[in-house]
C-alpha cells in the first residue's frame, strides 16, 4: 500500500548567482572592450560568461578579477557572485568574512541575491550568529528585489514561525510569488498548503497542478505529492501506473519517500508488475537517502528472502537504522534477532532492550515478547507480575498472543490473582485476534467446564479452527474428541 505523506517545507542550502542577460548581438571580445573602456555592466557580464563557461573558457580567477572590477564600480550582482566564488574558494582564495562583507555590499545594493545569500548565512549561522529574525528581514528584501527563491523561504518561515509570527496565510502568497519566479518549490509548498487546506482552502485539484509544475522544474518533492493524489484519486483520476512514474522521477532526484513507494508498489505488483527484487533496488535507495521505512521495508525482505537471498545479517542492520529513527516495528524485529541469535550474537538483555523500545513505541507485539522474557526471566529479572502488566498492554493493542498469554496467567494464578472466568476472556479475545493458541486453550475450557460448561461440541470447533491455523495440538484435539464420540 501507498504510504502518504504531505510534503515539508524546506529552506533550500544553495547559494544563488546573479547574473544579467548579455545582449545578444554581444560576444565575449565586444564586453572585454567594453569592460576595458570602463563599462562596469560590461565586466560583469563578461564574468558570467567565464564563470559558466559560456562562448568563453572556464575561468573561475577571469570571473572573481571581472566581478571586483564591476563591485567596486557598483554593480551590486557582481559583490554577491563575488562572494560566493570566496565562500566557496573559486578561483579566489576561500574567505568566509570576505563572502559576507561582498553579499552585504550587494545587499545595500539592492541585488536580491546578496540579501538572500546573506539570509541563508543568519539562518544557519555560518560566519555569524544565528539570526531568524535577520534572516527573515533579508529573506523580504530578496523577495522584493525578484529572487523568487528567497520569496518561498520566507513562506517557510511564515509556515513554521521562524523569525516572524506563525501565519500559513501570509505563507501562501510568498510561495506563489516563488512560484510565479519559477522556483520548483515554492510551487510544490503551495500544491502542500492546498491539498491539506493550510491557511487556504482545500484544493486538490490545484494542488495536483502545483505538485506538476514544481515537479516539472525539479523538486523531487512535487513529483512525489503528485504521485501520491494519482496514488489515491486526490484531485486526479486514481492511476497507479502514472504514481509509479512520478515517484520514480522523485526517488531519481533524491526524494527518499519517492524511493520507498515506488518500492512498496513494486512489492505488491501494484501500477508495475510485481518484482519483489526491483523493490529491493529501491527501498535501498530510499535507505540509502534516510527513510527509515525503507530501511525496515528491505531488512523484512531480507529477513524472509523474498526478492533476495534470505540473510539475517543484513537484516538486522537495516532493522537497526529503523530503530535508531524510532520506528517501533524495526526496533522490535531487531529485538527477535537478538533474543533468537540469528544474525546477530545471541544477547537476551539487548532483545529486552529492543522489546522496551518497540512497546514504547506503540507496537504491541514488542510489549508481547518483553512479557514474555519477564515471565521466563531471559535477559531480565523474572517478574511475572510485570508481564502480566506488558500482556495486557500488548493485548489492549490488539496482539492476540499478549491476550493469550494473560489468559494463561489468569488460568495458573501467576503474577495475577488466579481467575478462570478472566483466562476464559482473554483467551477468547486470542482467539478473536488470530492467536491459534487462545483458540486451543479456550477449547480445553469448554472440554474440562473450567470457567464455562462443558460443550464439545463449541471445543471440537475450536479446536479445528486452531487446527486449520496450523497449530498441531488443535489438530490432535479434533482427533480425540472423534475418537471419544466414535471409539
Amino acid at each position: 500500500m501507498v504510504r502518504s505523506l504531505t510534503s515539508v517545507s524546506v529552506f533550500l542550502v544553495a547559494l544563488l548567482y546573479a547574473a544579467v542577460a548579455t545582449p545578444q548581438d554581444a560576444n565575449a571580445a565586444r564586453l572585454q572592450e567594453l569592460c576595458d573602456n570602463g563599462n562596469a555592466s560590461a565586466c560583469f557580464n563578461l564574468g558570467v560568461l567565464h564563470m559558466n563557461g559560456e562562448g568563453v573558457a572556464l575561468d573561475l580567477a577571469r570571473a572573481a578579477t571581472l566581478f571586483q572590477r564591476a563591485c567596486d564600480a557598483g554593480i551590486a550582482g557582481a559583490c554577491s557572485n563575488l562572494g560566493v566564488l570566496h565562500a566557496k574558494g573559486q578561483g579566489v582564495t576561500e574567505d568566509p568574512a570576505r563572502a559576507i562583507a561582498l553579499y552585504q555590499r550587494g545587499c545595500d545594493g539592492e541585488d536580491g541575491v546578496g540579501c538572500f545569500n546573506l539570509a541563508l548565512l543568519y539562518l544557519k549561522g555560518q560566519g555569524v550568529a544565528v539570526d531568524v529574525v535577520r534572516a527573515s528581514s533579508l529573506f523580504q528584501r530578496a523577495c522584493d528585489a525578484y529572487a523568487a527563491a528567497a520569496c518561498t523561504n520566507l513562506g517557510v518561515m511564515y509556515a513554521t514561525g521562524q523569525g516572524v509570527a506563525r501565519d500559513l496565510k501570509q505563507a501562501a502568497p510568498f510561495y506563489g510569488w516563488g512560484c510565479e519566479g519559477d522556483d520548483a518549490a515554492g510551487c510544490t509548498n503551495l500544491g502542500s498548503l492546498y491539498a491539506n487546506g493550510r491557511g487556504v482552502d482545500v484544493d486538490l485539484e490545484y494542488a495536483a497542478t502545483l505538485y506538476q509544475l514544481g515537479c516539472d522544474r525539479g523538486d523531487a518533492s512535487g513529483c512525489y505529492d503528485l504521485g501520491d493524489l494519482y496514488a489515491n484519486g486526490l484531485g486526479v483520476a486514481a492511476d497507479l501506473a502514472r504514481a509509479a512514474t512520478l515517484f520514480e522521477r522523485g526517488c531519481d532526484g533524491g526524494s527518499a519517500v519517492s524511493c520507498l513507494n515506488l518500492g512498496l508498489l513494486h512489492a505488491n505488483g501494484r501500477g508495475v508488475a510485481k518484482n519483489p527484487a526491483r523493490a529491493t533496488t529501491f527501498y535501498r535507495r530510499g535507505c540509502d537517502l534516510g527513510d527509515a521505512i525503507a530501511c525496515f521495508d528491505l531488512g523484512v525482505l531480507f529477513a524472509t528472502g523474498e526478492g533476495v537471498a534470505v540473510d539475517l545479517a543484513q537484516a538486522a542492520p537495516l532493522f537497526q537504522r529503523a530503530c535508531d529513527t524510532e520506528n517501533a516495528i524495526g526496533c522490535a524485529n531487531l529485538g527477535e534477532l537478538y533474543q533468537k541469535g540469528q544474525g546477530v550474537a545471541l544477547d537476551l538483555a539487548r532483545a529486552a532492550t529492543l522489546f522496551r523500545r518497540g512497546c514504547d513505541g506503540g507496537f504491541s507485539a514488542g510489549c508481547t515478547n518483553l512479557g514474555v522474557l519477564y515471565a521466563t526471566g531471559q535477559g531480565v529479572t523474572k517478574d511475572l507480575a510485570n508481564a502480566a502488566r506488558l500482556y495486557q498492554q500488548g493485548c489492549s493493542g490488539d496482539h492476540g498472543r499478549s491476550c493469550t498469554n494473560l489468559g494463561l496467567l489468569y488460568a495458573n494464578g501467576e503474577g495475577v490473582a488466579k481467575s478462570t472466568a478472566q483466562a476464559v476472556t482473554y483467551f477468547r479475545r486470542g482467539c478473536d485476534e488470530g492467536d491459534m493458541a487462545g483458540c486451543y486453550d479456550l477449547g480445553v475450557l469448554y472440554t474440562s467446564g473450567q470457567g464455562v460448561a462443558v460443550d464439545l461440541v463449541r471445543a471440537s470447533t475450536l479446536f479445528k479452527r486452531a487446527c486449520d491455523g496450523g497449530l498441531a495440538a488443535g489438530c490432535d484435539a479434533v482427533k480425540k474428541i472423534a475418537l471419544a464420540e466414535h471409539p
